[in-house]
């Protein structure tokens, strides 16, 4: 996906959910998460976007910041690419999107894939094409301004 002025944590147009709550035991950072849990297992998180075309704006597209779930040997390729140039040419990896999202039918868990990009730039989240959700179908056909600023009032609360 090209960039974008948007899909930035400091714009008005990237909304997004919180990271996991961090155990004692567990390690966060700005775009990566390990939980371990009370049974011994171990959950991986990244950040990334999922990000809508916005049919009557030049601006770029709506992006909603997200957590997503790993396996230990994707998180293990993401830690061990972070800072290569290159990591964006890794191959897309599955994940499930963690995120809590205000569309009517629940976001978590829908599966995806993650595509890593050049160092500095957020991965970017490909949801499962052929799932019949409100939110598929928005990052397939686009939406509008007046949807951004619906989003943007449900986020808010203010109707």
């Amino acid at each position: 996906m090209p960039a974008s002025p948007w899909c930035s944590d400091r714009t008005p147009r990237t909304r997004g959910s919180q990271c996991p709550t961090p155990s004692a035991a567990g390690e966060l950072n700005a775009d990566m998460c390990v939980l371990p849990t009370a049974d011994g297992s171990i959950h991986y998180f990244v950040r990334a976007h999922i990000e809508i075309p916005v049919h009557d704006s030049d601006d770029g597209p709506f992006c909603w910041s997200v957590w997503v779930s790993l396996s230990q040997e994707s998180m293990r390729t993401q830690a061990e690419h972070w800072d290569d140039p290159g990591r964006g040419n890794l191959d897309p990896m599955f994940a499930w999107l963690c995120s809590s999202l205000p569309y009517g039918t629940e976001t978590v868990p829908l599966p995806a894939r993650i595509h890593t990009r050049e160092p500095g730039r957020v991965p970017w989240v490909e949801l499962q094409p052929d799932l019949d959700h409100p939110l598929v179908h928005e990052t397939h056909t686009g939406i509008t301004m007046h949807r951004v600023a619906e989003l943007n009032r449900l986020l808010t609360g203010t109707a």
